[in-house]
């Protein structure tokens, strides 16, 4: 199977964590503590890349869904662990975590909250655990040796995020309600 190529770099487009929470309608020390809650590197001189938008915006939404916080940290630490197994080049930008909201298409492939793309169909559960997206030499043992399994770790986290896609379905129909209540009410204004 041919390699799942890296996400693009960031686009150069930056905004102040000012500008991202006027975006998304939320304080700005709200968005501090998700960086820290999601472990995200902080911005250079107050500039944050547009991955950092767009990764927000999806947390907005979710919670919207009410999807609550706990389990978004929970798949977000399952997918950095899944993209560590895979050797995910981790040396060429401080945000590679998020990069690949950078990119589009290729949903069935990419991981729900990095927007990482695996290189496979996530429903078919397969992925080559020997693929090393990265250039970096390889390590001494391998993660089978060390008790990690891609395949294994796939699993968990595709079971941990199905009752997320669930309740976002299910969600769906009401969020859009309140879309157009919201629009009806603000042009009352």
């Amino acid at each position: 199977m041919p390699r799942s190529p890296r996400p693009p770099a960031p686009p150069v487009t930056t905004s102040t964590l000012a500008e991202i929470a006027a975006e998304l309608g939320r304080d700005r020390l709200y968005l501090l503590g998700w960086i820290k809650r999601f472990e995200l590197p902080p911005g250079h001189g107050n500039r944050y890349p547009a991955t950092y938008l767009s990764f927000f915006r999806t947390v907005v939404f979710l919670r919207l869904a009410q999807i609550p916080e706990e389990k978004l940290v929970e798949l977000w630490t399952l997918e950095k662990k899944l993209m560590n197994l895979l050797h995910v080049d981790t040396s060429t930008s401080p945000t590679w975590m998020i990069d690949g909201h950078a990119a589009a298409g290729n949903d069935s492939r990419r991981l729900f909250l990095s927007r990482f793309d695996i290189g496979t169909d996530l429903q078919s559960a397969c992925v080559q655990p020997g693929l090393d997206f990265s250039p970096a030499p390889a390590e001494l043992f391998g993660g089978r040796d060390m008790g990690e399994d891609a395949l294994r770790l796939l699993g968990i986290y595709l079971a941990e995020l199905k009752p997320v896609l669930a309740t976002v379905a299910s969600q769906s129909a009401q969020l859009g309600e309140a879309a157009r209540w919201a629009g009806r009410m603000g042009k009352r204004i």
